[in-house]
């Protein structure tokens, strides 16, 4: 289709610029700058938010259906051998079981402590549980098994500081070893992070019914229910069309829920053959070993500026543990620091027999953000300038620079940060040492074509949604009510929208924040086209031209004549008015991500190590904001999940047998409601121009700065770069130490 040139007033309020779009002929009309709203960017609640608090909403544990069965999954014991045999009659002699079957062969690879290896349902879950021990199952085990990316092979030599002492790569290193040489200032280091789990409060699973026409049911926590659908079809020998996933709601996912993992597969497979509805739900300690996780890894950065304080070099190696296979994303940091700098980037995964890395919240980010931004404060210390003042001077993204100068200035940047690194204040006590620290974030989140929104009028004025991909809990139904309201001049109250079916129109997976920059001009398109049978219809009855027909403040105004929505829509009749909306490519636009930046101060107890974490302020970026209320939420439960990250979350793991020590909730620390400081969130709307609601992701971006920025506030505070997630009391007091040795030693 030809696409038509369009000048827009794209960008942000104080950085406005003309820009010319392509846009496609029977698109909605793209909003910019100047378009006047009356819902978009208001203060919403979600819509779905009784239902959660009441109990009303079901998500796939609260369903439960007449004759089911209970299902559990066997798994290996072991982390490393093959199957050598797998005997499951003792198992289907049990009382109560109704059926067992194999998910690996004879012969095969077991690759972590807890590799399925077959399944079982019986009339209970106790029934079930107590038929695992009935399994007789034999292993061939293989001699070593490393579980850290430190002892895989291939793994870089270490210090007992545990920095990599390994020779830097060959390939590049001429150029940027030149450029090291000549610039004023050099520092180099290494960094690390552990092993994050997701901790979705809901834990995977699926219940599962075949029906009397062959087709099947499936109730499953997912963030694709499109993607779940294809795969489990294909497992099952089932047309896609015979094989319906239901989301409507889902307890998070964090990019974990976006494959049919074993516990679905083996909930539809146990199903068929127990010929009864099977539910399988991984318990707490399954979800955090064996439903992906955010991969560890060392990075390992040679860095120099010149002596303006422009970066001038940067050489990143780095290393990532992601389990038995995949990546779960590879370390990864803000590109447009580089500038004109010369730099040299190499990523290795390193093979551990471990459950394997999943996507997570900005996958590869946050950990190589962490280094990156740690490698900056060093290098503004090392040329003597303000780690704020030293962004200013690198960051090449105008938007930034705008949100840099709006954060630094509300958070109180100037009286927060430390000047003397490692000293108390003046007039305080010793004791507490005290810190501020920043970072950048950015994210690719434009979302893209192939997806459809149905929009239906009634003549009742009453107004329907719908779309088959999942809310995960970032309030999508919300966001397309709102978006929806705004085209046809009514409140948001009037839109039903259903999602989580995939009986309804084709979406997108809910991950990458591409959602809603994906469904959100869908959804508004399909509103148009609404819309404009509405005015027809309008049009007709008052003897108008449809074009003279608008919508605002729920009212429908034709010439000379205002009728209120309702009473319009009585020209609809019986059969409603139904438009399927779809999702156009992204034009050109203002730009091609999102931007934000955030600061962070603490208090650090030099007795015990214990880091507060006092106040956190967030300047983002997320298109033309739509729900003002949810975009917030976004932003703040991304900085609290950071302040997790560096402070509190790490797998931890018997290097002897493979087991995770702290698997659940008691004993994996995670942020809770007395680790949330007074925190901030600062939306910054722009009219990106990719889409026709000018909207952009915002799940993953905040994710990005947040571990960063906490860390260089402790380093600030204690005047020790801390160069290992999470900060923990023995890191920081170990980190104090050092630096009260290298003091005695200076002396």
């Amino acid at each position: 289709m030809k696409r038509e040139p369009v000048e827009l007033t794209l960008g942000f309020l104080g950085g406005e610029k003309k820009v010319t779009v392509d846009v496609a002929p029977d698109d909605a009309p793209h909003w910019d700058l100047t378009t006047k709203f009356t819902q978009v960017g208001g203060e919403h609640d979600r819509m779905d938010a009784i239902a959660k608090v009441t109990g009303r909403a079901k998500y796939a544990f609260d369903v439960n259906l007449p004759g089911l069965r209970f299902g559990v999954l066997a798994r290996s014991p072991h982390p490393r051998g093959k199957l050598a045999a797998l005997d499951l009659s003792a198992v289907a002699a049990m009382p109560g079981v109704r059926a067992a079957i194999p998910l690996k062969e004879i012969g095969h690879q077991v690759r972590f402590v807890g590799d399925p290896i077959a399944a079982i349902a019986a009339d209970s879950l106790d029934q079930a549980k107590d038929a695992l021990a009935r399994i007789d199952a034999r292993y061939e085990l293989e001699a070593t098994a490393p579980i850290d990316l430190r002892e895989a092979e291939g793994a870089p030599a270490l210090d007992a500081a545990g920095n990599v002492t390994s020779p830097w790569p060959e390939k590049g290193k001429d150029e940027v070893d030149a450029a090291l040489a000549q610039s004023a200032h050099v520092a180099e280091g290494t960094w690390s992070v552990e092993v994050q789990t997701h901790s979705s409060l809901e834990s995977h699973g699926a219940v599962s019914r075949w029906n009397d026409d062959g087709s099947v049911d499936v109730w499953c926590s997912t963030q694709a229910t499109f993607g779940i659908r294809q795969g489990l079809a294909e497992a099952a020998g089932v047309p896609v069309d015979k094989l319906r996933v239901h989301a409507e709601f889902v307890g998070g996912g964090f990019g974990s829920k976006f494959v049919p993992g074993t516990e679905a597969l083996a909930s539809v497979l146990l199903a068929r053959e127990a010929k009864a509805p099977v539910k399988l739900m991984l318990d707490r300690y399954e979800e955090h070993t064996c439903a992906g996780n955010r991969p560890s890894a060392l990075m390992r950065i040679r860095a120099g500026v010149d002596a303006n304080g422009k970066l001038a070099a940067w050489d990143w190696q780095s290393f990532g543990g992601p389990g038995f296979s995949g990546s779960g994303g590879r370390a990864t940091h803000v590109r447009s620091w580089l500038g004109a700098a010369k730099s040299r980037t190499e990523h290795v995964d390193l093979v551990t027999f471990t459950d394997a890395g999943r996507p997570m919240r900005a996958p590869g980010w946050p950990q190589g953000n962490f280094a990156a931004e740690g490698m900056l404060d060093e290098l503004a210390q090392k040329a003597g300038i303000d780690p704020l003042a030293f962004r200013l001077l690198n960051d090449g993204d105008e938007l930034r620079q705008h949100e840099w100068k709006l954060g630094g200035e509300r958070f109180g940047w100037k009286e927060r940060v430390n000047p003397s690194p490692g000293s108390p204040r003046d007039g305080e006590s010793p004791r507490i040492l005290r810190g501020a620290g920043c970072a950048a974030a950015t994210w690719g989140a434009m979302g893209g074509a192939g997806n459809n929104v149905l929009c239906r009028i009634h003549q009742d004025g009453t107004i329907e949604a719908k779309n088959g991909a999942q809310d995960i809990g970032s309030g999508m139904k919300t966001v397309l009510a709102i978006l929806i309201a705004e085209e046809l001049g009514v409140s948001p109250s009037r839109v039903t929208v259903t999602m989580g079916h995939t009986t309804d129109p084709v979406g997108p997976a809910s991950g990458g924040s591409t959602t809603t920059p994906s469904l959100a001009p869908t959804a508004r398109h399909a509103a148009h086209l609404a819309k404009q049978e509405l005015c027809e219809r309008v049009a007709g009855k008052l003897g108008v031209e449809a074009a003279n027909v608008r919508f605002e403040a729920g009212k429908v105004i034709a010439g000379d004549r205002t009728l209120p929505f309702d009473e319009a829509c009585r020209a609809i009749g019986p059969n409603p008015i139904e438009a399927t909306g779809r999702r156009f490519r992204n034009g050109a636009g203002y730009k091609d991500s999102v931007s934000g930046c955030q600061f962070a101060s603490v208090d650090v107890d030099t007795a015990t190590g214990f880091v507060r974490v006092t106040k956190m302020l967030a300047v983002q970026d997320c298109g033309l904001v739509i729900a003002k209320k949810l975009a917030e939420s976004q932003v703040l439960g991304a900085m609290i999940q950071g302040i997790s990250y560096a402070l509190h979350e790490q797998r931890v793991m018997d290097r002897r047998n493979g087991r995770m020590l702290n698997g659940d909730l008691s004993w994996y620390k995670v942020a809770g409601p007395r680790d949330v400081p007074e925190i901030e969130a600062i939306l910054v709307s722009v009219a990106n121009g990719k889409n026709n609601a000018g909207a952009a992701g915002l799940g993953e971006p905040p994710s990005v700065a947040a571990p960063a920025a906490v860390a260089n506030a402790v380093s600030n505070a204690i005047g020790v770069r801390m160069r290992s997630l999470p900060i923990t009391p023995d890191k920081v007091l170990a980190a104090l130490a050092s630096r009260r040795a290298s003091k005695t030693e200076g002396r």
